[in-house]
Formats: structure tokens, sequence, C-alpha cells
């Protein structure tokens, strides 16, 4: 894989942070109330407002703000949680496992489950296989997360017993527990990717199996595994591969209902209750830590169109 292609799309990504990072410092000023009235305490003297309007340079220009916070930023320092007194680095990278957790496993599981169940019907086209993927994908991409997060809970956890209902435990204590608990939140988040990935999968393989070049490829004697490794997984994989990418930012920012549901407490419980408080710094340091996660994943994705096909690595 080319350096020069990594150098250039990081350099891409740091461009698109820094503007979310303007983005987010502006936006957020929007937000109705007032910090400094916030932090104070709504009893709080006008005086007693004004001097923590000062502690929290609140006072100075928006120019002034956005460079010390920026400043403070490339330094690895996100500011004071204006509602707690703690670092919102350290708050986030605290909630930050529990999140990921759920969402990585998440994404293994529709990959998993939506790649294999998509090219099976692609290569099954008008079959019972294919009007059955059909249908599962069509009620999986209707069923909202939540609702599927409360059902495996109410049958695994509440009836069966063979999972925790909620809470977390860190992989680095017991993987095996982590596994536990992160499970059902994940298999309910996965289910709609699933299903728009083994729609996209299969209407992919369709697509490529009506190509000219695999008709010639059947007629030079190409069959069976040697075909659909060769000519047809490999051109079919490019709008996978996309469809996965998006899929996963979905997954980032659809994690937080689930999380409530699972009695969580990740980032995405973070970024809601920073929000009511109006905990500005906070919001600042979710929304950054969230275009961080997108900007890798990206990335990643960029390198896959690379690996996958050679006219991606030529171009």
């Amino acid at each position: 894989m080319s350096l020069t292609l990594v150098v250039r799309r990081l350099a891409a990504g740091l461009v698109v942070l820094w503007i979310v990072s303007v983005m987010t410092f502006l936006m957020v000023r929007l937000i109705p109330g007032d910090p400094a009235r916030t932090v104070a305490g709504e009893q709080a003297t006008p005086e007693l407002v004004e001097a923590v309007r000062a502690q929290l340079g609140l006072d100075q220009p928006l120019l002034t703000q956005y460079l010390r916070w920026l400043g403070g930023v490339l330094q690895g320092d996100l500011g004071m949680s204006l509602t707690s007194p703690r670092p919102v680095a350290q708050t986030i990278l605290q909630a930050a496992p529990a999140t990921l957790s759920i969402t990585l496993v998440a994404l293994v599981l529709a990959v998993v489950l939506g790649v294999t169940a998509g090219v099976v019907a692609g290569l099954r086209q008008g079959t019972w296989i294919d009007r059955v993927v059909s249908t599962l994908a069509t009620l999986g991409i209707a069923m909202p997360g939540f609702w599927v997060a409360m059902l495996l809970i109410s049958i695994f956890a509440m009836k069966l017993h063979l999972l925790p209902a909620t809470g977390y435990a860190p992989f680095s204590e017991d993987p095996a527990r982590w596994l536990q608990h992160v499970l059902l939140p994940g298999a309910a988040l996965a289910l709609a990717t699933a299903a728009q990935i083994a729609r996209q999968a299969r209407g992919s393989v369709a697509d490529v199996l009506a190509e000219p070049y695999v008709r010639t490829a059947r007629a030079r004697g190409a069959s069976g595994s040697v075909l659909v490794r060769r000519h047809v997984l490999r051109n079919a994989s490019i709008p996978v591969i996309t469809v996965i990418g998006l899929q996963a930012g979905h997954l980032l920012g659809g994690v937080i209902i689930v999380e409530t549901v699972a009695g969580m407490s990740g980032i995405g419980t973070l970024a809601l209750r920073a929000v009511l408080d109006r905990d500005y710094t906070m919001i600042q340091g979710y929304v950054l830590f969230a275009a961080v996660v997108m900007v890798g994943i990206n990335l990643v994705v960029d390198l896959a169109y690379q690996w996958v096909n050679p006219k991606v690595r030529a171009a």
C-alpha cells in the first residue's frame, strides 16, 4: 500500500478535524442558557456569575477562547467539565471502552452475518434462500435497535438467564465477562446494520454476475469457488466496504439508546447528559472524539479499497 496515500489521507483528516473543531466551538455557543450561571448555580448573585465567567474565560473574545481551547487540544487537554471537577479527556477515555466495545461487537456481527447472507442470496437469486434473506433484511431494517435490545434482554437475560441484563465488565479484567455483557446490546445494534450490508452485498453480487467478464470466465471453464473467489467477491466488495464504513459511523451514533437500555454508562450517555446540563466543554470533547473515530474509519475504508481493487491502487 502506498505510504503517500496514507500521508495524504491523514493530512485530509487533520483538515476535517480542524473544521469540525471550529464548527463545534461555534455551534455550542448557540445552545440556550448561560454556562457561567450553570456553574455558579441558579441562585447565584450577578457578581458571582461574572466572577465564574471570568474564571472560565467566557468574558474574552470568541477567537481568543477558541485559540486557547485549540492549544489545549493539541496538548491533549480538552478542558474541564462544567458540571464535575474532572478533565473532559479523562472522562471520555473512561467512558469510551463500553461504547467502543458495543460498537465493535455490533460491527463484527453485522459484517459476518450481513456479508454471508448477502453473498449467498446473490449467488442463489430467485430461490427460497434469496427470498428469505430479503425478507429478513427488510424486517431487520424496520425494527428499532432499542426494541430489539429490550427483546433480547427479556429472552436471554430475564427468562433464560444465559447472559447479564445490564452492566459492563472491562475486557482487561475478564474477557469472558466482557463478552457476556456486550453481546446482547451488540447484537441488538448489529441487526439493522447487518440487514443493510446484506442488501448491498446481495445487489453487488447480482450485478457482478451479470457482467460480461464473468460470463467470459465461465465460458473459459471457471466455475464454483474459483469463479466466486477470483471474479465475483473481489469486484463486488467495493460497494460493500463503502456501506460497512458508513454503517460503522451510524453504529457509533445509534449506540446511545442501546447503552441506556443495557444500563451502561458509555460515551453516548455522557454526551446526552452533557447536552442536558449545558456542559459545552464536554460536548466539544465528545464531538471531537467522534470525529477522530470517523476519520480513522474513513482511513481504514480507503486502505481496504487499495487492498481489494488494483485499479484503485493504481489511481
